[in-house]
């Protein structure tokens, strides 16, 4: 009583006289609060609607063999449950139904996944993971079970994995095909570089045929404190190659006597400039008119 006293005094009043009921109609009075203050939580509805009870089993884990039976295969299979039923039924015997029905659908599921991945070598998981789900979802299309309003339906997954022991032996044989392949790769990039280089070489070697100072140019490139000597070499290589030439040309003047020399000259002329030109030796233009061509 001294409880609802206190609470009576702290609650707001109305004032003016005669009110016999100063709470307004939907306000809570002392009373009402206190009895939903004490009153239990409404207690959980018991029966599903038509979308049913939904449930899923722990992963089975499973041990189950190869193609060969020499190996295995380690699959892990979810089954999920789906139950609805049209008489109101609660959610215990929803459940039970489930449990009736559970050792068939793991035998059916463990049955498909061991023939499904013996098509398959022990070192495809990814494969056979992908056969045995269509075969599952296949197996499973249709309610498990569907009578007196209930319905059963299964959705059964699986997952495929290497066993220990192959994951070993696929580690080892992934290693040597990780080697031979950077071996290779090796190889490309020495023979890509190989390739490349003698190209470059070829072109600097083809440019050096055509300039006679090219040589000398790369020596100065090697050791550049060596300019003199190297001004020094070229000029008399330049002079004892003109030397060899003259006298080849003298030779050659020597064995054509009997030919008019101007002729020999004249007919010579485009052929000493080329080689001139060759040896460095400074050339002048050609002149076409010449005053001994008009006499002849």
């Amino acid at each position: 009583m001294r409880l609802l006293y206190r609470l009576l005094r702290k609650l707001p009043r109305r004032s003016g006289l005669g009110s016999a009921h100063p709470w307004k109609d939907g306000e809570s009075g002392p009373i009402t609060s206190v009895r939903r203050f004490f009153q239990p939580p409404p207690a959980p509805h018991a029966v599903y609607d038509e979308q049913g009870l939904h449930e899923w089993d722990s992963p089975l884990e499973l041990v189950v063999p190869a193609r060969g039976d020499a190996f295995s295969f380690q699959a892990v299979v979810t089954v999920a449950w789906c139950v609805t039923s049209g008489d109101g039924r609660t959610t215990t015997g929803l459940r039970a139904d489930i449990a009736a029905e559970r050792p068939k659908i793991h035998e059916r599921a463990e049955e498909v996944v061991r023939r499904v991945a013996r098509r398959f070598d022990p070192h495809l998981p990814g494969e056979a993971e992908e056969e045995v789900n269509k075969e599952l979802t296949t197996e499973f299309a249709r309610p498990s079970h569907q009578c007196d309003d209930v319905t059963i339906t299964v959705t059964v997954k699986a997952q495929i994995n290497l066993t220990e022991e192959v994951r070993e032996l696929r580690k080892h044989l992934g290693r040597a095909l990780l080697e031979i392949q950077a071996k290779r790769e090796i190889d490309m990039a020495i023979m890509d570089n190989m390739t490349r280089s003698r190209d470059d070489w070829r072109e600097f070697l083809k440019e050096g045929m055509e300039d006679w100072a090219a040589r000398f140019a790369v020596q100065l490139a090697e050791s550049p404190r060596g300019v003199a000597g190297v001004m020094t070499t070229m000029v008399e290589e330049r002079r004892q190659d003109a030397q060899n030439f003259l006298d080849i040309v003298k030779q050659v003047v020597a064995a054509q006597q009997s030919v008019d020399v101007f002729d020999l000259v004249a007919a010579s002329d485009g052929v000493l400039r080329i080689a001139l030109e060759r040896l460095g030796v400074p050339v002048p233009p050609p002149v076409a008119d010449l005053p001994w061509l008009e006499e002849r």
